[in-house]
């Protein structure tokens, strides 16, 4: 079942007012470094890149964070993983966007808190020649991505949603920020979510005040990067695909 609540996106702004406040301190899992070789190296085992495809990015807790760039453009999609997963994950879905025209961004969070995270990611992707970013999360990178988009304002065009749920780590209410997220939205969720997902996306398309905002419900369990294959993706892929072209920027 797809439930729509969709107006125009010609007119859409930035997410939020932003907001900013103290980054706390943790301690951060210290990703791969950029490579000084000419020659391809593999991000993640999964994704072989060129030097040129990798970008460090300070960690507000400490450390360094490895972003995997795919394509080229000022159009920008940052992809954040789930909890259980990697960038690898991503890949597939990464690969058809960057075909498409976009430039796609992947990173694996460290050992910080995921929205302070992604903060400095999209801060960093900000500063390049871009014309607009979109935060596209799954599940725990889905409430990082919510909570940034809200955290930024002007500076996040959209923002996607597969599965997240109400809390992000450490006891961030996730409905407060999509209060304040006035930029095109997407939720997408399984009508029978193992962790109530189904139930948290139609609380988030209640309370978020974008007028350019939809609510895609599939039947099953699929969580996360689940969603974007097998049945769940032949619904999931297009309605991710239409929300991007219709985005601002």
């Amino acid at each position: 079942m797809i439930v729509l609540a969709f107006a125009s996106f010609l007119v859409a702004a930035g997410c939020s007012t932003a907001r900013t406040g103290a980054v706390p301190s943790s301690t951060a899992r210290t990703l791969p470094t950029a490579p000084s070789a000419v020659h391809a190296q593999s991000v993640d085992n999964c994704l072989p890149v060129s030097p040129r495809q990798v970008e460090q990015v300070a960690d507000p807790g400490g450390g360094t964070l490895t972003l995997a760039v795919l394509g080229t453009g000022p159009r920008v999609v940052i992809l954040s993983e789930q909890s259980d997963e990697l960038l690898c994950s991503w890949v597939p879905f990464a690969r058809r966007l960057a075909a498409a025209g976009y430039r796609v961004v992947l990173w694996d969070f460290g050992g910080g808190l995921p929205a302070d995270e992604l903060t400095a990611v999209a801060r960093h992707v900000a500063s390049k020649e871009v014309t607009r970013i979109v935060l596209m999360g799954a599940s725990e990178g889905a409430k990082a991505s919510l909570v940034t988009a809200a955290r930024l304002g002007s500076a996040v065009s959209g923002a996607v949603s597969l599965s997240a749920e109400t809390v992000l780590n450490p006891g961030i209410q996730v409905a407060d920020s999509v209060r304040r997220l006035h930029c095109p939205l997407l939720l997408v969720t399984a009508s029978q979510d193992a962790y109530d997902s189904a139930s948290a996306a139609r609380q988030f398309m209640a309370l978020a005040p974008s007028t350019a905002k939809r609510l895609v419900t599939v039947p099953g369990s699929d969580h996360g990067t689940a969603l974007l294959s097998g049945r769940s993706g032949a619904t999931t892929v297009p309605a991710v695909i239409d929300f991007l072209r219709l985005v601002p920027g």
